[in-house]
């Protein structure tokens, strides 16, 4: 079962950054922002991504 647990935590981590993209961008959606030429969603996307880059904390 040890052979199983890096899937586990990227199955978890999948599924919160999902639920994190899907939140901001209804928040984004009431909130009435767009991007221009129709790039909310990208911009959205970036951003949760970018952040979850900081969160991790590339090592080098």
């Amino acid at each position: 079962m040890k052979s199983f647990r890096p899937l586990w935590i990227a199955l978890r981590a999948a599924v919160l950054a999902t639920a994190v993209f899907w939140v901001a961008l209804f928040i984004v959606n009431r909130s009435g922002w767009q991007a221009p030429l129709g790039a909310t969603e990208p911009v959205v996307f970036f951003v949760v991504f970018f952040l979850g880059l900081l969160m991790v904390g590339v090592k080098g």
